[in-house]
């Protein structure tokens, strides 16, 4: 039962940021912040709730909620950084152009 689990764990934990849309922008410190908003799933495209969104080299971050979705400010040229026990970490560039 355990080799199953960790094969299981192994081959499924890393971070999906499968939706990102930006939705407007506001000025803030002289910097171009942008809504940021977005979904995150496991590789079995089932929702992770707390999962830890950050913008890298800041304090600034937030936690999915139960069905993995999260809003978070970041300037407009920042790399978010998606993290969650167990899984690799992920970085996402934030460049103002709607990913999906």
């Amino acid at each position: 039962m355990k080799k199953l689990l960790h094969a299981f764990l192994k081959k499924s934990l890393f971070l999906v940021p499968v939706f990102m849309c930006f939705l407007g922008t506001q000025q803030s410190f002289s910097q171009d912040q942008i809504e940021v908003t977005g979904n995150v799933t496991g590789e079995d495209d089932l929702p992770l709730p707390g999962v830890t969104v950050m913008v890298k080299g800041t304090t600034n971050g937030v936690v999915t909620d139960f069905d993995g979705n999260y809003s978070i400010n970041a300037p407009d040229n920042s790399t978010l950084v998606f993290t969650y026990v167990g899984f690799a970490s992920r970085e996402v560039a934030v460049d103002g152009v709607p990913c999906n």
